[in-house]
């Protein structure tokens, strides 16, 4: 058997847009400070049970170098899981983080091997301009997107306001882990992001707009969008110059894309529902700037 390659670094990419978005830019910054190779695991995407799920890493146009980074058989141990790695990560450092920002991650050497969800900013701190080089969101506009994104352009202050249902509302259980934000979470951000921002034109982006309608209704001035995919609402959104975001990934880094230095994000302090496992930092969601209510 061969020995370690010493400069490589694998990363599990699973799950939705935006945790393979924090799983690559994690794995992205941690190459690129060892002066590594990035080696990715899409073996999740050939799974039967992965659902509607897909590998949406391809539609920003980048180069996955794939393997087959070995099953994560996890030992834990404050979140990291050491074990010996068949070639070519044999003998290679190994990071599992669902729980936010590890700082064990700032000491890994190559190889290293990364699996979790990744979920904080901290793991690309630094390499900012590489994360969103490759995550150029105009990759993701369409034909169809042409006419609102000349809308949202042609505003003064153009607001996503994004509302996630879907999935979280399967079951109480599932309701009980993500958490289900209401209209009192929106109504607070309004209000907060009224107190900046003149003149704001609300466009409304949701997986079920009928309900996010209803919740919020009294909202004057919120036009809802509707009939594209969830790649071009990512483009659409990441348009749009400030961001009421709901615990969610993907409206994370749609608000984090945006490209407007004087950006207003609001979010919310409770990421997570009640019976969420797992201790939660709230500054892993919260750039420096961003504002949670």
């Amino acid at each position: 058997m061969r020995g370690a390659r010493p400069n490589l670094v694998g990363v599990k990419i699973h799950d939705g847009l935006g945790n393979q978005m924090f799983q690559y830019a994690a794995g992205l910054a941690l190459a690129e400070r060892l002066g590594a190779e990035l080696l990715v695991d899409i073996r999740h995407y050939a799974r039967k049970d992965r659902g509607d799920r897909r590998l949406g890493l391809l539609d920003f146009g980048i180069e996955l170098q794939t393997m087959r980074v070995p099953p994560f058989r996890i030992i834990r141990r404050l979140a990291i899981a050491l074990r010996l790695l068949p070639d070519p990560f044999r003998g290679a450092e190994s990071l599992v983080s669902n729980e936010g920002f590890n700082p064990r991650f700032l000491e890994l050497t190559a190889p290293a091997a990364l699996s979790g969800f990744l979920q904080s900013w901290r793991y690309f701190e630094g390499h900012e301009a590489s994360v969103r080089r490759v995550f150029d969101a105009r990759r993701l506009a369409t034909p169809r997107t042409a006419i609102l994104a000349a809308e949202i352009a042609a505003v003064r202050n153009p607001v996503a306001v994004h509302i996630r249902r879907g999935d979280y509302t399967r079951s109480p259980e599932t309701v009980a882990f993500f958490g289900l934000l209401h209209a009192d979470h929106y109504f607070r951000a309004r209000s907060a992001l009224e107190a900046q921002v003149e003149e704001p034109t609300y466009f409304l982006f949701s997986d079920d707009v009928d309900i996010a309608l209803a919740e919020l209704a009294g909202w004057q001035g919120l036009r809802p969008v509707t009939g594209f995919s969830a790649y071009e609402d990512m483009f659409l959104m990441s348009s749009c110059r400030h961001f009421v975001i709901a615990n969610s990934t993907f409206s994370w880094w749609a608000a984090w894309l945006g490209g407007a230095p004087d950006k207003l994000v609001i979010g919310p302090k409770q990421w997570f529902g009640p019976t969420y496992p797992y201790p939660v930092d709230p500054t892993d969601r919260s750039p420096p700037g961003w504002l949670m209510v």
